[in-house]
């Protein structure tokens, strides 16, 4: 659980607000009586009969085929270079019809909006709801690849779109404007922000965020640094004009107290970070008399303009979600960029998830240490500007690079230490999030089965509905259906990540699929070939 306890923001919260950090250290709920009604036992994941029950035999046959092959780390490991080789030896028509076959047919829903749907329509059969996302990625050649601040093109886990120029970020938003026309109502849609705009821009206006994360801290000096986290304090009129005075600055007293009043926006004499960082805008050229204490340079009058150009697409698509009743989930990326990323979605929060409505979703990496305070900030935030906070919850997708670029540049490892640690961390957000669930939305994307029972025993103690509690689960397309066909049956709000685009164009994402596969297979991934060797043997009427 997260400890937060005799947290400067929850002391304020509590006088000020419902919303209480104080919570997760002992997390409270109205009492329910549970003597009226038996306790539902725990989701069953084997029962392969009923998880299978929408599935034809082929597809299984299919899935078991592919799992099995994810058991070769030759074939993964050099599953590129196998396919290149195919295309050139028999041509594209007969590798892409292999491939449609095989990994793209399991893990891929089609090539266009009308291949797509009769999975859609088989998944709500299912009783499953679907997350579209256009997983083609350009085929950008090895030199001409964006290589951001202290990472390589080769080194990213994850997909992260190489910037060519504006016309191929607008390239980019009308087909996330097609994904969110083809979702059902009621569905998701999910895009990444360096689709949008120039990745090295979001790394940019980032150090400007953290920049006034540093600031803020030292206003109070590292004694009181140690002590707390930049969440939690907050800071008087004397000693902010201690701090900025330290800083540097030359203000007169006068101009110190009408700064203070700006950023004291709840007028009861204490600035929290919450008050901090909505003062600070990146996008303003000035961005108000602090600027010249950041240490970084401010976003220049053409990146401005660039931002301002990313911001105006994924508004449009926020938009276009809106109308549609569709929800747009922005999709975490490296640590690099994800301030701004954040930064992004608040304004677009701000905008459409008011009157009680969740449009638009942020999304939590929950390996990352920082994870927990960020959703504080973010509540914290949602409950003042009167908008519904929305997010995915996952756990990760960029360890390896996170850490390398940590060592390689000399700062502290933001990823949990352990696995243990990160399973933790995810599971007590969730718990957090459902103790705030009237003014939550959120999706708890995740194979991990621990994580997803733990979920709907909260759920049922809290008395929260399945259908309607503004409670999501997620899984990608073609693993875990275990999982996902076992919520589906038992009426919770349960989503596939179904992914789509030309054979040739999403083939780095499948592969990313097999190797993740390939390297589950004493886990998830080899219990889900267990299952499918069961209910095969079952339909064949084989001895087990």
């Amino acid at each position: 659980m997260l400890r937060v306890s005799s947290s400067s923001l929850a002391r304020r919260v509590r006088n000020a607000r419902p919303l209480s950090t104080a919570t997760t250290a002992s997390v409270t709920a109205t009492p329910i009586d549970k003597s009226t009604r038996a306790q539902p036992a725990a989701l069953s994941f084997t029962e392969t009969e009923r998880i299978f029950a929408k599935k034809s035999t082929a597809e299984l046959l299919r899935a078991f085929a592919v799992f099995q092959t994810c058991q070769f780390p030759f074939l993964v490991r050099n599953s590129q270079t196998m396919i290149d080789l195919s295309y050139k030896i028999v041509g594209s028509k007969i590798t892409d019809w292999a491939l449609k076959k095989s990994f793209f047919g399991h893990f891929c829903a089609g090539e266009n909006a009308q291949d797509i749907q009769p999975a859609i329509e088989k998944l709500r059969q299912a009783g499953i709801g679907a997350i579209l996302d256009f997983a083609a990625e350009a085929d950008v050649e090895a030199e001409k690849k964006t290589e951001l601040d202290g990472v390589s093109s080769n080194e990213l886990q994850a997909r992260t779109y190489d910037y060519e120029d504006e016309a191929m970020c607008d390239a980019n938003m009308r087909i996330a404007l097609q994904a969110i026309q083809d979702a059902p109502a009621g569905g998701f849609t999910a895009v990444k922000c360096t689709a949008m705009g120039k990745p090295e821009l979001l790394q940019r206006m980032s150090s400007i965020l953290v920049a006034t994360q540093i600031l803020f801290h030292s206003l109070d000096g590292p004694v009181s640094r140690a002590k707390q986290s930049y969440v939690d304090r907050l800071v008087d009129y004397p000693t902010f004009k201690i701090g900025i005075k330290k800083a540097g600055a030359t203000f007169t007293e006068e101009e110190l107290d009408t700064l203070f009043r700006a950023l004291d926006v709840q007028h009861d004499g204490m600035i929290d970070y919450v008050d901090w960082v909505s003062y600070l805008n990146p996008m303003d050229l000035t961005m108000g008399p602090l600027t010249r204490f950041l240490k970084v340079d401010p976003l220049s009058a053409e990146e401005i303009q660039q931002m301002s150009q990313m911001m105006s697409r994924l508004e449009t698509l926020a938009a276009a979600a809106s109308a549609a009743n569709v929800k747009l989930m922005i999709d975490a990326e490296q640590t690099y960029m994800q301030p701004a990323i954040d930064h992004v979605v608040l304004n677009l929060q701000r905008r459409y998830n008011t009157n009680n409505r969740d449009t638009i979703y942020n999304t939590f990496q929950c390996y990352l240490r920082d994870s927990s305070d960020r959703v504080l900030i973010d509540l914290e935030r949602a409950e003042r500007e009167k908008f519904r906070f929305a997010c995915k919850l996952v756990r990760g997708a960029y360890m390896i690079q996170e850490r390398k670029r940590a060592a390689d540049m000399g700062y502290p490892d933001p990823i949990h230490p352990t696995l243990e640690a990160t399973h933790a961390n995810y599971d007590s957000l969730v718990e957090l999030l459902l103790v705030h669930n009237n003014r939550t939305s959120f999706m708890v994307a995740s194979h991990n089965e621990e994580s997803v029972q733990k979920t709907v025993a909260k759920m049922d103690a809290l008395s929260i509905p399945r259908t309607n509690g503004g409670v999501y689960f997620g899984q990608l397309l073609g693993m875990c259906d275990h999982v996902s066909y076992t919520l589906g049956a038992e009426e919770y709000q349960v989503f596939k990540y179904v992914p789509y685009g030309p054979v040739d164009e999403v083939l780095p994402y499948l592969i990313r699929r097999a190797q993740e596969n390939s390297g589950m297979m004493k886990g998830g991934a080899a219990k889900e070939l267990a299952l499918l060797s069961k209910e095969l043997k079952r339909r064949f009427k084989l001895s087990a």
